[in-house]
């Protein structure tokens, strides 16, 4: 069981120009889908663009020294030659802070920061060389306000480019499509979340959503080993990207159950555009950014009002606002997302 991932290729954008995208092997190309993987995917979509992403192979072993997975889409092995692929202005694009020496091992164009998560608690080890990666940096990409507020103190070009939908993929899940043989057989409404099942949950809330509905978690738990032990409660592993739409469409109500903490005030969840995709009612906690900008589609959730809240989205569920949310979720694409990088690219090259 396998949706085969649709590409969608771009009109043309400044057809003179020419680059190449370098991204360091900071994560598995396999393990998990999200940002560095879609935009470089999507970037190499636009005419004049290559995109090259060194795998960390933590989680699969690359079969080849370089894969081309798409047309002008290269997945390679750490230490691996890649120069004959290079064609134009070679840019770096850098995202963890730890990785800011790949700027001096050889010559890039353009650097190119992407915050995407604000260095505390978890990630307050990013400030060890947070500096350093920005002292090489020419500008910055942000995916809130918040993290544009916190790096204008670097006085370096900033560009609000939020996360985005692979909308072809997950539009998919808004039918019922055969369900997984793993997913749970029952008759009450199933509020669905997929992602990793880390301290920034609120599995408290979901306990709650859980005396009346039942819960389908998906992601991996090893590493925080919650008790997640109810009988409403079903946790499935971690699921390939490519087969997500099946368990997507299972879903009755989408949940994003994040604590509302420092870290996830400046986050921009990759899952609610995912589930916006679908066209699913989505039940989130006040994370700023989804109420900043997605307030009118979005069923804001807590301890204390969840059972009205799911009661009214359920209630108020219609063709009409799947459409809308469906249609939000296209107009956020990462394909629109990477229009973004390259214009901010062009102003500094």
């Amino acid at each position: 069981m396998q949706i085969k991932k649709s590409r969608v290729k771009s009109t043309k954008i400044n057809t003179d120009l020419k680059i190449t995208i370098v991204y360091p092997p900071v994560v598995d190309w396999y393990l998990l889908y999200q940002r560095p993987q879609q935009l470089l995917n999507a970037l190499s979509t636009f005419e004049g663009v290559t995109s090259i992403f060194i795998s960390s192979e933590e989680f699969r072993q690359l079969k080849e020294p370089i894969i081309e997975m798409e047309p002008n889409l290269y997945v390679v092995k750490k230490d691996v030659d890649f120069s004959h692929l290079v064609k134009g202005k070679k840019i770096l694009w850098l995202s963890y802070p730890n990785y800011y020496y790949y700027a001096d091992q050889e010559h890039y164009d353009l650097i190119v920061f992407d915050a995407i998560d604000s260095p505390v608690e978890e990630l307050n080890f990013w400030l060890e060389n947070l500096d350093k990666a920005l002292q090489r940096s020419n500008l910055i990409m942000c995916t809130s306000e918040a993290l544009i507020n916190y790096y204008q103190k670097y006085g370096k070009a900033i560009y609000y480019c939020p996360n985005g939908a692979d909308y072809n993929h997950f539009a998919k899940a808004a039918e019922k499509l055969p369900k997984p043989i793993d997913f749970p057989a029952t008759s009450s409404i199933v509020v669905g979340f997929y992602g990793a099942l880390a301290s920034w949950v609120d599995f408290d809330l979901i306990k709650t959503i859980a005396e009346r509905y039942h819960v389908v978690l998906i992601g991996n738990n090893k590493y925080y080993n919650y008790d997640l032990n109810h009988p409403n409660i079903t946790v499935l592993e971690h699921k390939d990207y490519n087969v997500l739409p099946y368990y997507l469409s299972q879903f009755d109500l989408a949940l994003i159950p994040f604590r509302l903490t420092e870290l996830v005030k400046a986050c921009d969840p990759v899952k609610y555009y995912e589930y916006l995709s679908a066209g699913k009612p989505i039940l989130a906690t006040d994370i700023y950014e989804i109420k900043r900008r997605y307030s009118d589609l979005t069923y804001f959730i807590n301890k204390e009002n969840c059972f009205r809240t799911i009661e009214k989205a359920i209630k108020e569920d219609s063709m009409v606002i799947k459409k809308r949310r469906m249609e939000t979720a296209q107009l956020n694409s990462w394909q629109e997302r990477a229009k973004t990088v390259i214009r901010s690219i062009r102003n500094h090259l």
